[in-house]
This record gives C-alpha cells, structure tokens and sequence, in this order.
C-alpha cells in the first residue's frame, strides 16, 4: 500500500481514536465543505481569466429522486 501523505497518516490513521466514525452530519458537512473549498481553489487556478460556462441539468431518476449534473467547461489556453 502506497502512501500518499505521512504527517496525515500519521494524524489521521496512527494518533486518531479508534472508535471514531466520523459518520455525524455535522463532521460529513465539514469534510465536504472542505474538499469543496480545495476543488474550487485548484479550479480557479486553472482556469484564471479564461472564458468558461457552467451547464446545470436536474431531472428526477426511475425512484423519484432528483439527480443534478453538473458541467464546467473553459478554454485551456
């Protein structure tokens, strides 16, 4: 097994509690908000002052739930 980061291993699987779940809607949220944050930054990296559009599609699937698509396109210049 590869690992990617040892000071997160460390923290994250070696000194966590064992019986941590991490499965709270107040932890989930966070985790979330927090990749979100990094995935936005490394986009706006990328793509600066280039021209973009964002494509938004919902339609309710076979079990009546609401499914979005979400499509991000920009010129790479």
């Amino acid at each position: 097994m590869r690992r990617l980061n040892v000071d997160i291993d460390d923290v994250v699987l070696e000194k966590a509690l064992k019986n941590a779940k991490y499965t709270s809607p107040t932890i989930q949220k966070e985790i979330l908000h927090i990749l979100a944050n990094k995935v936005k930054k490394k986009i706006c990296e990328e793509v600066k002052d280039a021209k973009f559009y964002i494509f938004v599609d919902e339609a309710k699937d076979a079990s009546n739930k609401e499914q979005m698509a979400i499509v991000f396109r920009f010129i790479d210049i």
